[in-house]
């Protein structure tokens, strides 16, 4: 790597670290978990206690049935096999009037992010 472009990605990582800390003064946060619920890790404002139910909650996500109509025409276990061949697993936003949470699984790690409401998101939208 040339120095050029080292320094160009350090650049880069001062950004994102910088962009991370503004959020999570603001009252964001983040959380990881392992396949289990176990907090692997956390950072603002997020409450590790409750690890193991963000995981619980993909869990059961990624069971709903995922067709464009809502039928199912497959058994229940030929489905989850399904799901799992093709990776589909579910992001699942979780909406309050402080924070919205958004939970998905990578890798079999769950990640959360809690994203805090700002005033003109809390009021409604225009039409």
């Amino acid at each position: 790597m040339s120095p050029a472009s080292s320094s160009n990605n350090n650049h880069q990582t001062d950004g994102i670290h910088t962009l991370l800390a503004e959020r999570m003064a603001e009252g964001g946060g983040a959380l990881c978990n392992d396949q289990n619920g176990l907090c692997l890790g956390y950072e603002g404002s997020i409450e590790a206690s409750k690890s193991g139910i963000y995981t619980s909650i993909v869990k059961v996500a990624s069971l709903l049935d995922n067709t464009i109509d809502g039928s199912s025409t497959s058994s229940s276990a030929k489905s989850n096999n399904m799901k799992k061949e093709n990776n589909e697993v579910p992001l699942i936003s979780i909406q309050t009037e402080q924070a919205t949470l958004l939970v998905k699984e990578y890798g079999g790690r769950t990640f959360v992010f809690r994203v805090p409401a700002t005033d003109d998101s809390a009021g409604g939208r225009d039409s």
